[in-house]
């Protein structure tokens, strides 16, 4: 079975293909309220639940941020 996109999967791979020109991604919703964005396989994660008004992916390779999703 197949699940929806969630509402800001085409926001965020927008970004993710313009910080990782080239690379393979992937993004995924977990049930655990986290955001993963897989390039090329080095992983950054967001926690859905934070206050913040951008969107901060943490990996052990660094951290980036992404604007949050304009909802209008």
């Amino acid at each position: 079975m197949t699940h929806p996109e969630p509402a800001d999967y085409d926001h965020l791979m927008r970004h993710a293909r313009a910080r990782f020109p080239g690379a393979s991604i992937t993004i995924t919703h977990t049930e655990d309220e986290r955001i993963h964005i897989d390039a090329d396989g080095a992983r950054y994660t967001f926690d859905i639940g934070s206050d913040d008004d951008e969107y901060l992916f943490v990996g052990r390779l660094g951290s980036f941020a992404i604007p949050l999703m304009d909802w209008d």
